[in-house]
């Protein structure tokens, strides 16, 4: 069942969600060295610098959907928006990236990879607070397959709540083994 409208109420909520997952994700990886970035727990584990890229990858697809891929929402299209807000941050459940959204080399440098996070972030932001329409009543197709088409008011919580699940994977990366047995200089 769809929530009554209150364009007000819902962009306080998505922006509130927002602003915390930013500065969480910035934070996990806050003075960390470049070198530091790009240390990995083993070899089929992410770096921070290879997060921060997909990060900036998934989030820069997901808001081109929202962007231009709206479309009204289909009566049977069930209401989730607790469970990915429970959900979609655990880092219980391993889950594969597609193609697109994998790391490939993208940026020379951590402090390159978190100026471009910070400049999509702060277009979703303003997307947010510009909204006059109600985004439960439209919907979009995720990019990844296994989450399929949700609302556009979805999409934003998934957003959110997949930079933390990140932010997460970035402390675990920073206390792995590998990265504190690294023989980084650290001022």
């Amino acid at each position: 069942m769809v929530q009554a409208f209150d364009n007000a109420k819902q962009r306080d909520t998505l922006l509130a969600l927002l602003h915390a997952s930013r500065e969480r994700f910035l934070a996990s990886f806050a003075g960390m060295s470049e070198e530091e970035a790009r240390v990995r727990p083993d070899s089929d584990s992410w770096s921070v610098l290879d997060c921060v890229e997909h990060i900036c990858v998934a989030e820069s697809g997901m808001c081109r959907s929202l962007k231009s891929g709206q479309r009204p929402r289909s009566a049977d299209l069930p209401n989730r928006e607790e469970r990915f807000l429970a959900f979609a941050a655990d880092r219980g459940t391993k889950r594969e990236s597609p193609e697109a959204g994998r790391p490939t080399g993208r940026f020379a440098t951590l402090a390159e990879a978190a100026q471009q996070f910070r400049s999509i972030r702060q277009g979703l932001i303003a997307l947010i607070e510009e909204n006059q329409a109600d985004l439960r009543a439209t919907e979009v197709t995720h990019p990844h397959a296994v989450v399929g088409v949700v609302s556009s008011y979805e999409m934003v919580i998934i957003m959110a709540r997949h930079t933390d699940r990140h932010a997460a994977q970035i402390e675990e990366v920073r206390s792995s083994p590998a990265f504190n047995s690294n023989t980084v200089t650290r001022s």
